[in-house]
C-alpha cells in the first residue's frame, strides 16, 4: 500500500522563569501538506521570532538613532535564525530530508533560551484500489451525463452565461453621459 505524507511543524521555546522553574511554550504549530509549504512556514515563524528578539536599527516603531547594531563574538538565537533562513544550501538540505521522510530539526540557543524549530513527516495512508480480479473501470463515455456534465461541455439550459450586471455595465461604459436639459415651453 502507498502512503503520503502530511508534515507536523512546530515552534518551541523553553527557557527559565524568574523562579528558576524551566518553562516550555509552544510558539506555533500547524500541520501543512507538502514539504514546501512545511519550510515556508518555518522560515516566517524564524523571521518573526528573530525580529521580535532583536530588531534592526530600521524598525519602524522605534524612534531613529535608538537601536544600533552591535557585533558579539557568539552567535545568538536571531543571528542563528536568520543565517538559516538565508542560506539556500540549508534550505535545500531541509526539504531533502523531508522528502526523504526524515525529521527536520533546527534548535538556536541563548542566555535567553531554547527555540527549536521543527517539522515531521507523518505517513497517511491511501486508499487502495479495489482489488477484485478483472475488474477494470468502465471509460467515462460508458457513464449517462447529463449533457452539460460531458467533456465536450454542454448546451442548451446549462451553459454559462455571464452575469446580468455585466451586460449592464457594458452598456452603461459605451454610452456617454448625456444630460437632460430642460426648457421652457411657452405658454
Amino acid at each position: 500500500m502507498s502512503t503520503a505524507r502530511f508534515y507536523n511543524v512546530t515552534v518551541v521555546c523553553e527557557g527559565p522563569t524568574a523562579t528558576g522553574t524551566l518553562v516550555r511554550v509552544v510558539l506555533a504549530a500547524r500541520q501543512a501538506v507538502t514539504a514546501d509549504a512545511a519550510l515556508v512556514f518555518l522560515r516566517q515563524q524564524a523571521r518573526r521570532i528573530a525580529n521580535g528578539l532583536d530588531p534592526g536599527p530600521g524598525a519602524g516603531w522605534t524612534p531613529r538613532g535608538t537601536l544600533t547594531p552591535v557585533w558579539s563574538p557568539d552567535p545568538d538565537v536571531p543571528t542563528t535564525l536568520r543565517i538559516w533562513c538565508h542560506t539556500p544550501h540549508a534550505q535545500r538540505t531541509a526539504r531533502e530530508r523531508l522528502l526523504a521522510g526524515a525529521e527536520f530539526t533546527l534548535t538556536a540557543d541563548d542566555f535567553s533560551g531554547r527555540y527549536t524549530l521543527r517539522a515531521l513527516p507523518v505517513p497517511v495512508p491511501l486508499l487502495a484500489p479495489l482489488s477484485v480480479p478483472g475488474y477494470r473501470p468502465l471509460p467515462l463515455s460508458a457513464y449517462a451525463l447529463p449533457r452539460h456534465a460531458h467533456p465536450q461541455g454542454g448546451s442548451g439550459r446549462h451553459r454559462h452565461r455571464k452575469p446580468r450586471w455585466l451586460d449592464h455595465l457594458r452598456h452603461w461604459l459605451r454610452l456617454p453621459f448625456r444630460r437632460r436639459v430642460r426648457t421652457a415651453h411657452a405658454a
